[in-house]
């Protein structure tokens, strides 16, 4: 099944706009600044900083290695399910 026949553009464009805001408040919350951010995630600063500002949304590798992190686990988990 492919998720394209199934979903509409502007629902798929309203979710990665929603996770941008939720992958934000995931590193505002867990990280001093983006420099922090940039340093365990391995990722240039630029990147970190727009995850900062709510602009971009991570790759999946990147919200892979915050739950499998057993520091960052806990809480990657509770923001991104909603449930603690």
């Amino acid at each position: 099944m492919s998720s394209g026949k199934f979903s509409d553009r502007r629902e798929v464009q309203t979710y990665r706009q929603h996770f941008a805001q939720v992958w934000q408040r995931f590193v505002l919350q867990n990280f001093d600044s983006p420099a922090h951010a940039a340093h365990v995630f391995q990722v240039d600063a630029s990147t970190a900083e727009k995850w900062f500002k709510g602009l971009n949304a991570p790759s999946g590798w990147v919200v892979g290695k915050a739950i499998s992190d057993p520091h960052m686990r806990d809480a990657a988990l509770t923001l991104l399910t909603g449930h603690p």
